[in-house]
């Protein structure tokens, strides 16, 4: 019997892709402007036009696996927590995601999460990611944070910022957007070398196996019960978990964060990399002082991109750029924002539902060089 062929399902329309390009280069053209003229009046799009990306966007994410698979060279962005100006910074002093002013041709990009809450421009950063990858779906990855979730963000500031932005259909565009973060991968796999995840493997999480095949929509359980599945323990670690307080802290350890969850020490990092043949682990999900910080003796690294959290740590953010060496070699490199180096001040809410966690504080900092 022959078979009938594939057809390939139809891309974004023409209509969304234009309305990607224009979001994304009206953001371009803005960042280069004096801050003052349009950080308290953005509007990126209408309500509409929003909920098309939605409905484009998620398209590309439902045919993605729950573990994504990332080509090298590649930029990996921590948590940025709805700030907008930092993440302009990071374009414009680094590089742009563009093809008219930036590397998309030769680099891929990976956000770790944690777009929104906390800052005043959860929506348009979610707008913005979204339209990127609208443009290059298979350039722009975007995973999982434990904020990507209702019983999150209902609270922590992107409810709010949705309904001020739109006080119609400010509810309706929220619950949208959170539809979409329900088909996101929770981790991404970079050259087979680098695993990717927002919080980290826990104590569920054994094998890449663990993370892939996960069935979508993805659902993040509020607690852990009798019922609860293996698969949703997995989801909980990948968004949830964190390293342990330092090297000396071994095995898995009770979190700060509840019950939901666990911290994950040295040993458990070096186990899972060897058997899964992986060279680094890169997770986001703690401010860190510098941006970036080891753990594990260099197998783990911890990136952070909003600088200043909440107004609060002055700490510097970075993204990690990933390149393949002379010799063949994978290595990663920090590129860092200072503190400061951009005021940030307005961009946090001033009301925040709960205090942001506490920073992660390096016993020894061994370094990535810094570009």
């Amino acid at each position: 019997g022959s078979q009938a062929p594939t057809v390939a399902p139809p891309g974004p329309s023409q209509e969304a892709q234009a309305l990607a390009l224009r979001i994304v280069r009206q953001l371009m053209d803005l960042s280069n402007r004096d801050r003052t003229d349009w950080r308290y009046n953005l509007h990126l799009a209408t309500a509409r036009e929003v909920l098309l990306l939605c409905g484009t966007v998620v398209e590309i994410f439902r045919r993605e696996d729950s573990l994504v698979q990332v080509p090298l060279p590649c930029r990996v962005y921590g948590d940025i927590h709805g700030q907008l100006l930092d993440l302009l910074e990071f374009f414009n002093a680094f590089s742009w995601p563009d093809k008219r002013r930036g590397d998309i041709f030769s680099m891929s990009y990976i956000f770790l999460g944690d777009f929104v809450d906390r800052g005043a421009y959860s929506c348009d950063v979610v707008t913005l990611l979204f339209s990127l990858k609208i443009l290059y779906p298979r350039k722009v990855f975007l995973v999982r944070g434990n904020h990507e979730d209702r019983l999150m963000n209902v609270n922590y500031g992107f409810h709010d910022n949705c309904q001020r932005k739109f006080p119609v259909e400010g509810t309706d565009i929220w619950e949208r957007m959170n539809d979409v973060f329900e088909f996101l991968p929770v981790a991404a796999l970079v050259d087979n070398t680098t695993l990717c995840i927002h919080g980290g493997i826990g104590d569920s999480i054994n094998s890449l196996d663990d993370l892939r095949g996960i069935p979508k929509p993805i659902q993040v359980v509020g607690e852990i019960t009798a019922s609860t599945t293996r698969q949703d323990r997995v989801v909980l670690d990948a968004l949830w978990s964190d390293p342990t307080d330092n090297d000396q802290v071994l095995g898995v350890q009770s979190s700060p964060r509840g019950k939901n969850t666990c911290r994950f020490g040295p040993d458990r990092v070096q186990d899972f990399n060897r058997r899964n043949g992986l060279k680094l682990i890169i997770r986001a999900h703690e401010c860190v002082q510098h941006g970036y910080e080891y753990f594990a003796a260099g197998q783990l690294l911890t990136v952070f991109s909003a600088t200043n959290y909440c107004n609060q740590y002055n700490n510097d953010g970075a993204m990690v750029v990933l390149v393949r060496d002379d010799t063949g070699e994978v290595v990663e490199h920090a590129q860092v924002i200072k503190s400061g180096q951009v005021d940030t001040s307005h961009g946090w809410n001033d009301q925040q539902f709960r205090a942001p966690s506490p920073m992660r504080r390096a016993e020894g900092l061994g370094g990535a060089d810094c570009w």
